[in-house]
């Protein structure tokens, strides 16, 4: 019997641990940006923390693909975790999940040092702001085709994490990233030194 129900247990859990994975990489990644975390001198581990999680994000969506697979309960198959609309069970809920999976590739392909270096800043920084909608994508993966949505435990911790996010969201917005360029001063505002 315990055999027969890992592979479930084994995609329920690895599922949630990536959402909440994700959604910590997000707040920490905001947290990088803002001033927040200005005050202190950053080391080099605060930005690999960021990273590390965002890593262990893919590896847990990994696992939840192969839990999925493996799993005999519902009859997944890699096109239909692969291919939008493609899912015999929850078509919708499903392809919520599989454009998740498309947007964190991109996210972090993208963040991957050498194809960073190829993109350039700007073009690094628009595909990195996917992602927003990549949390909201999987929030609506996770409560459409989840099926502990019913638990008050899992609904409480949702909760939670999103408002956390959606809090450090806002923050992020209203205080700017702190990188404003300091206004020029002209030469006759400068102050004059004695030589």
């Amino acid at each position: 019997m315990i055999g027969a129900t890992l592979w479930w247990y084994m995609a329920r859990s690895t599922g949630l641990i990536a959402a909440v994975l994700l959604a910590l990489s997000l707040v920490w990644g905001i947290l990088l940006s803002t001033q927040l975390l200005k005050p202190v001198k950053r080391p080099a581990w605060v930005l690999d923390l960021h990273r590390w999680l965002g890593g262990l994000t893919v590896a847990f969506v990994a696992l939840h693909l192969v839990g999925l697979v493996a799993d005999s309960y519902v009859d997944f198959t890699l096109e239909s975790i692969l291919v939008p609309f493609a899912s015999q069970w929850r078509p919708a809920a499903v392809t919520w999940g599989v454009a998740g999976l498309y947007l964190l590739a991109v996210v972090q392909i993208t963040s991957w040092s050498p194809v960073r270096a190829r993109l350039g800043r700007r073009t690094w920084h628009a595909l990195h702001l996917l992602s927003f909608p990549l949390l909201w994508v999987v929030a609506m993966h996770s409560g459409a085709a989840g099926t502990d949505v019913g638990n008050p435990l899992y609904t409480a911790a949702m909760f939670v994490l999103i408002g956390i996010t959606m809090w450090v969201v806002v923050f992020r917005i209203l205080a700017g990233t702190g990188r404003r360029k300091p206004a020029s001063v002209s030469p006759a505002e400068r102050p004059r030194t004695r030589v």
